[in-house]
């Protein structure tokens, strides 16, 4: 029987990957995309330029054929689907991958609840009812490791709220939001999967999201960064999203996965030190974008960063300001334990590719791209 997707945030980084893994990973299997749009025309647009890509890019015949779009929203009631899609996706959905939230960090509480609870809770109002008919297989909801929040050492996969403090809102309604989705454990086949900072594939270094750890390269190439909070030994979850989304394709097919929260992260063992990411890109930008003058970069505590922001004023206090995401993980040691998702691997040859060794894959295709203003 061929798989019928449903998925929602298949056209943010992680879902315009997901798609052509899905497409290949489940012969013949058709995906609804739910999309935003103005209307059905601008919705349709958007999912031929989604299936061109797919095809031309990713090498996946016959993916217009295979792609649909449904024009919806997650903040309205049952996504604001009209009675003959859902019928449809009553009748056809195998699986439910839930994606969309909204990544802002400064949003109000109440607005990121909104998006990121309010959301996840009517699409799982939906899967219970889908999974009446016996044909839903699994909810997939993707969350992120930074529900662990201020909290500091060994993160497993097990907990949620142990108490922790949040650095922003995101991180608070994403915990919520995971939280609505485990009380379902016990009512439909569900799996959480909690990523890291994610960057751009390891064998291209491609990305469509220039954030987070993008924001301090961006101002080290201009010359414009010469102190960063943390140490040089301080670990950094950095996961190219090629091989999150090999393992959340994997896993989400098997029945093994049910009742499951996973990280898709790097790990004690693997996560890369800051000094390393740091000086490696001055070494890579002093080659290739040389300045007058070589590069400098000072490692200070989060106390030191915070007191000489204070002191800078215009230009400067902008440019410090720009590094307000990057922030809640450089201040703490946060490592992930990820028992369950490596268990679940075995066998798969899905193996995780380290830091250093494409490095400056991913450097090079910020310059190629002048970070993200041309095309790739």
């Amino acid at each position: 029987m061929a798989e019928h997707i449903f998925m929602t945030g298949g056209t943010g980084l992680v879902g315009t990957h997901l798609i052509p893994r899905l497409l290949r990973a489940f012969p013949g299997s058709i995906i609804s995309l739910l999309v935003r749009g103005d209307n059905d025309a601008d919705v349709a647009s958007r999912v031929d330029e989604i299936s061109l890509k797919v095809e031309r890019e990713d090498g996946v015949p016959g993916a217009r054929e295979r792609i649909r779009g449904l024009r919806g929203d997650v903040l309205l009631d049952l996504y604001g689907l009209s009675g003959r899609d859902l019928d449809r996706l009553a009748e056809e959905t195998t699986y439910i991958i839930h994606g969309a939230a909204t990544i802002r960090f400064d949003h109000p509480i109440e607005e990121a609840r909104e998006v990121n609870c309010g959301g996840t809770r009517k699409l799982l109002a939906l899967a219970e009812r889908w999974a009446g008919r016996r044909k839903l297989k699994r909810f997939v909801y993707i969350g992120t490791s930074s529900v662990s929040g201020q909290r500091e050492g060994v993160v497993t996969e097990e907990e949620l709220e142990t108490g922790q403090r949040f650095f922003n809102t995101y991180e608070q309604s994403k915990c919520e939001s995971e939280r609505i989705v485990r009380d379902h454990f016990d009512r439909i086949p569900a799996v959480v999967f909690r990523p890291s900072i994610i960057i751009g594939d390891s064998r291209t270094g491609a990305t469509s999201s220039f954030n987070v750890i993008y924001i301090p390269l961006r101002l080290l190439q201009r010359g414009l960064l010469e102190f960063i909070p943390g140490t040089p030994a301080t670990r950094m979850d950095l996961v190219p999203i090629d091989w999150v989304d090999d393992v959340m394709v994997h896993i989400m097919a098997l029945d093994a996965a049910d009742g499951k929260v996973c990280h898709v992260t790097a790990g004690p063992d693997r996560a890369a030190p800051l000094g390393e990411v740091v000086l490696g890109a001055m070494a890579y930008f002093d080659r290739h974008t040389p300045l007058a003058a070589p590069r400098r970069m000072e490692f200070v505590t989060r106390e030191e960063f915070e007191r000489r922001r204070k002191l800078a004023r215009g230009r400067e206090e902008a440019l410090l300001a720009q590094l307000d995401t990057l922030l809640p993980y450089v201040s703490i040691d946060r490592l992930f334990d990820s028992r369950n998702t490596d268990a679940l691997l075995q066998g798969s040859g899905i193996t995780f590719p380290r830091f250093s060794a494409y490095e400056e894959k991913i450097l090079a295709y910020c310059l190629a791209t002048r970070w993200g203003k041309l095309p790739g």
